[in-house]
């Protein structure tokens, strides 16, 4: 746990803000079949780069989720194999996406990803941000 002290001048009686870094866990997610036909056709036959899955702070409900195909990163990862694709999971966010289901939808305007999150407990009607 870290404490954080913010020195504004006037607010000399403040109580402190204790900040809990949550627990790193083992995380674990599944893909559909949908979901790895797309990533397919986007990877080609290039297996070099990853399927980066994060969450980013912001959306309607508090979170957004991040997915990006990269080369490398420098933010801490657990590795996984998913249906053939590396897979990475920052490992700060790993609370957040344990469990998690990485699925394709098609719709009326285009299709994209969409997650199936169990440890959501809200989110919102376009399923793009989660809290």
């Amino acid at each position: 746990m870290a404490r954080i002290h913010m020195d504004c001048g006037t607010c000399e009686s403040a109580t402190p803000l204790q900040v809990h870094k949550p627990e790193e866990v083992d995380v674990s997610l599944t893909m559909t079949e949908k979901a790895t036909s797309m990533l397919e056709d986007a990877f080609g036959d290039d297996r070099s780069h990853a399927l980066l899955v994060g969450v980013l702070s912001g959306g309607c409900s508090g979170y957004m989720y991040d997915l990006q195909i990269v080369e490398s990163t420098e933010t801490p990862c657990q590795e996984l194999n998913i249906n053939g694709f590396r897979v990475l999971v920052p490992s700060a966010s790993s609370h957040l996406l344990d469990g998690i289901e990485i699925d394709y939808v098609d719709r009326l305007m285009g299709g994209g990803f969409k997650i199936n999150n169990p440890n959501a407990s809200s989110s919102c009607g376009c399923g793009e941000s989660f809290s």
